[in-house]
């Protein structure tokens, strides 16, 4: 690049400013919102809270490590969503949040007695139609996993 304009130098510049103006007074009048609305304020200041090593920060967060990260993350709280927005999976996860204190409070009660359980009273449990419905619904869900992990490989 020239270190010194001619006269030429200046007539070229002139003449793209010219060819361009529709996009510079675009350029001003965009500025020039941005301003009303506070925002060159905004980031005026945050000149005073970026740290002078910006480029480390900027180099840290655009890593293939970290993007990938954040992607692997982003992927994963996609699919949440998507789970979530299923009603009965909503309904599922709504029922046990509401019960929440009480299956907790259950699983503590259960593994504090800790006495070992006969054959015999296992099957006396596997007759209560709650048990019998849970044990179900589990394997159910578990069968949809395995089929879903061997998917995987």
């Amino acid at each position: 690049m020239k270190e010194d304009l001619d006269f030429s130098d200046m007539i070229d510049i002139v003449s793209k400013i010219n060819e361009n103006k529709d996009v510079i007074y675009e350029i001003f009048n965009l500025i020039s919102k941005l301003k009303d609305a506070g925002l060159i304020d905004a980031l005026k200041s945050m000149e005073l809270v970026i740290p002078d090593n910006l480029d480390f920060l900027v180099k840290s967060f655009t890593t293939k490590d970290f993007l990938d990260v954040i992607f692997r993350a982003y992927g994963t709280m996609n699919s949440l969503i998507y789970m979530l927005a299923d009603q009965n999976m909503s309904e599922v996860i709504k029922s046990i949040g509401y019960n929440s204190s009480g299956i907790a409070q259950s699983m503590i009660d259960g593994t504090s007695s800790g006495q070992p359980i006969s054959i015999f009273k296992l099957m006396s449990i596997l007759k209560d139609p709650e048990i019998s419905a849970a044990i179900n619904g589990i394997l159910e869900a578990l069968k949809v996993i395995g089929d879903s992990l061997k998917k995987l490989k």
